[in-house]
């Protein structure tokens, strides 16, 4: 008798390092529907991010705590939950450099986004700071190494502000989930993780914000609530500033911002920081150990 042929289905790729195994757990602990064992590149990706990948997962826990307020506001949905949790732990991913083989540029990369070891204003006399200006107050002693692998990819570190190349990750982060799309990285959550600069000129994903349909604006929606919570994590985490401080500079950064911002948008925008404010109580828990 002729058995046929059936293909063994292929066995989940195991972490390769103690880090992946840490980011397993974690969102495991999160329960949001994320298979990272499915993800392989995924998983490395943010076992690469280092802390960044821990205040994404306060973000993810902030918008648990708080999103029965925020399901009103934006008209989300019960399911919504658990894809906006998604966004949060994916939504700084590309911190990791840019999609593809890995060298001295994806080195260079994740050491230029290691938090400052010191203090820094990223403008001075109303203009911003460098690559190399950052370098060089950072005291970073291999930073002729990190000018030249930057060089050739196409950077110039005395040219080039710091704050913009950081905000590059937006489209790195855009890049390396098209790739690893899924039932529970769906085209729509990867748009929403790539936009959350959107008001900072980064826009990976071209959603037009100024004629946008309703679904469109739906995506909009909810990048102003990751943006918004993304800011109030890294003031009150990275920042050191208190939540009346947090709150006040959420404020200054909403008027801010470019005129040609729909209303409906820095409403949106509003109506997050206010939750997050009535909330103050609730959030602190996620500040304690900082």
């Amino acid at each position: 008798m002729e058995i046929p042929y059936q293909e063994r289905p292929k066995t989940p790729e195991r972490p390769k390092s103690e880090a992946e195994a840490r980011v397993m757990d974690e969102v495991a602990e999160l329960d949001i529907g994320l298979q990272l064992e499915k993800h392989p590149k995924i998983r490395e990706r943010l076992a690469e991010i280092g802390t960044h990948f821990e205040d994404s997962v306060d973000m993810a826990k902030i918008i648990r705590t708080v999103f029965g307020e925020l399901a009103k506001k934006l008209e989300l949905k019960g399911e919504d939950r658990e894809r906006m949790m998604r966004a949060a732990v994916l939504h700084d991913i590309g911190k990791s450099g840019p999609p593809g083989k890995k060298g001295p540029f994806h080195e260079a990369v994740q050491t230029l986004f290691v938090p400052p070891a010191t203090p820094f204003r990223t403008h001075v006399d109303g203009r911003p700071k460098s690559i190399e200006e950052f370098m060089t107050e950072q005291g970073m002693s291999d930073r002729e190494k990190l000018k030249a692998d930057l060089a050739a990819a196409g950077i110039d570190a005395d040219k080039e502000s710091i704050i913009d190349f950081w905000r590059r990750h937006a489209g790195w982060s855009y890049e390396i989930l098209k790739g690893e799309s899924g039932t529970d990285v769906d085209a729509d959550l990867i748009k929403v993780v790539a936009t959350h600069h959107l008001f900072e000129n980064q826009n990976p994903a071209t959603l037009d914000f100024h004629n946008a349909p309703k679904e469109t604006q739906a995506l909009l929606e909810q990048t102003e609530m990751i943006a918004a919570v993304d800011k109030y994590q890294a003031f009150r985490a990275r920042g050191g500033m208190d939540h009346e401080t947090t709150i006040v500079q959420l404020h200054k950064i909403s008027d801010a911002r470019p005129p040609d911002i729909p209303q409906t948008l820095r409403d949106k925008f509003k109506s997050v920081i206010d939750i997050l404010d009535r909330n103050k109580d609730a959030l602190e828990q996620y500040f304690e150990r900082k």
